[in-house]
């Protein structure tokens, strides 16, 4: 492991010059990990080149008293360092709602974080947190338990691509105590901390020591695997991007008009590209599928195969095969009043702009009649999308279908 008072030093101005932070927001609950980290860059802010530095404290509403004296103390913190601070509060009340506790507080966390990073004080380019290799090896724990994928085995990630660093990743909290030790620092002891109800709290408190106590080394093993884990997900995935990404279809050749999807995420992938993966990878082509898809927030469930169509109409996930084209969506919106209100203007004597309705027959310039359903399918319009194109119809007589001009099949297949 790297000891903190060592080599932390050289590393972090590494990271930091390779990617030009001048402006660093800390995270800073008052716990021993992240007092350190703001007592070790703040101490090193002009040698490590850094121009603005400033703490962040974010009061859950969890515990009230603890969570006034936490406040308190990180502000005093912040002024006896000389640097700003931000300071979030949020409803305790509604992080116990519904669903995991732990969970709903890290995510309104990091909501709160990215909000003081980019308010126009602080323009942060980068926020730091205080995970260390001990947490590693706690996370790496919880989703071995628990039946991880490949990306799961990868652990806690040193930088993520929205603005998150952790340079103690590869330090022990045996390296920072004694770091506190030796710069005589104070902190505050979380309580939530030793109750072993909490999943990490029970792995923290006991399966973790008692791994490292049947073998010695066993945390540091532990991050090696994720440090692993994390090569080969980067391996895989660079591999999948070179099959998949030629066969994605851009949005110019969608039998239908990308505005008016009624998703905010829509994909379109050729299904030559399947059978690509399959040929190079046939026991492994969904899991290598559901990891480029999740790469580009398609969260689609473990184990999910791509052979039979999956929807979840309303939901914010869908998949989808339509003629030659694999479709995958997330994030549902309410389109339909937006792509009425985009044509507004252009209501005719022909007709009138409205939603398709059962029985709606449409005759495409010098080609027979045909119900509106069929059309769709036989130009490969799918099923997510015909509810939300606008067609000119008189009665149930359709003119014209929006943004679709009769396309050669050639143009999308």
């Amino acid at each position: 492991m790297i000891h903190l008072v060592c080599k932390l030093f050289d590393f972090v101005v590494e990271k930091i010059r390779r990617r030009g932070w001048k402006r660093i927001l800390l995270a800073v609950s008052g716990g021993v990990d992240s007092v350190c980290l703001a007592h070790y860059f703040v101490r090193n802010q002009t040698a490590l080149g850094i121009e603005w530095i400033a703490l962040a404290h974010v009061h859950h509403g969890l515990r009230k008293e603890t969570a006034d004296r936490d406040e308190a103390f990180v502000k005093e913190l912040a002024h006896q360092l000389k640097v700003p601070l931000y300071v979030r509060h949020l409803d305790g009340e509604a992080l116990k709602s519904s669903g995991s506790v732990e969970e709903n507080a890290r995510k309104a966390r990091y909501k709160a974080l990215f909000e003081i990073a980019g308010s126009p004080n602080a323009r942060a380019q980068v926020i730091f947190t205080a995970h260390h290799a001990n947490d590693q090896a706690e996370t790496l724990l919880m989703r071995i338990r628990r039946g991880s994928r490949l990306r799961g085995l990868s652990g806690i990630q040193e930088f993520r691509e929205d603005g998150v660093f952790r340079p103690f990743l590869s330090v022990t909290k045996a390296d920072i105590e004694a770091y506190a030790a030796k710069n005589q620092l104070s902190w505050c002891e979380d309580e939530t901390n030793a109750d072993t109800s909490f999943s990490r709290n029970s792995i923290r408190h006991g399966l973790l020591p008692q791994i490292e106590s049947a073998n010695p080394g066993a945390l540091e093993q532990l991050c090696r695997i994720a440090e692993l884990g994390k090569s080969a997900y980067e391996k895989i995935l660079h591999c999948a991007e070179r099959t998949l990404d030629p066969y994605i279809v851009p949005s110019n050749l969608w039998p239908f008009p990308a505005e008016i999807s009624p998703y905010k995420f829509t994909l379109a992938l050729h299904d030559s590209a399947w059978e690509k993966l399959r040929q190079k990878s046939p026991a492994g082509a969904a899991e290598i599928l559901r990891m480029w898809l999740q790469s580009l927030g398609f969260e689609f469930p473990v184990g999910f195969h791509f052979d039979s169509n999956f929807t979840a109409y309303g939901k914010a996930l869908i998949f989808e095969k339509s003629r030659h084209i694999l479709w995958f969506c997330h994030t549902k919106q309410d389109s339909e009043a937006h792509n009425l209100y985009l044509i507004s203007q252009k209501d005719s004597l022909l007709g009138t702009w409205r939603m398709r309705q059962k029985g709606d027959i449409y005759t495409p310039s010098k080609a027979m009649s045909k119900s509106l359903k069929k059309w769709f399918e036989e130009n490969g319009v799918p099923q997510f999308a015909r509810d939300s194109l606008p067609v000119l119809a008189d009665g149930n007589q359709v003119l014209q279908i929006y943004g679709i001009p009769p396309r050669k099949k050639e143009t999308y297949e």
